[in-house]
């Protein structure tokens, strides 16, 4: 599956976000991503994204 690349801009961005414990920022980044359609899931493997229904 193809993952926009603003989407995948806003994943990056939430993942340095949470390695660097702004938590809040990391937040704001899932609901963009959200509003964008999009679902993301934090696994061992890392995060995944994918279309919402």
């Amino acid at each position: 599956m193809e993952i926009p690349a603003e989407v995948q801009a806003l994943i990056d961005q939430r993942n340095q976000a949470r390695k660097a414990k702004d938590f809040a920022l990391a937040d704001q980044c899932r609901a963009k991503i959200k509003e964008l359609g999009y679902e993301i899931k934090d696994t061992p493997q890392g995060t995944t994204c994918k279309k919402c229904n």
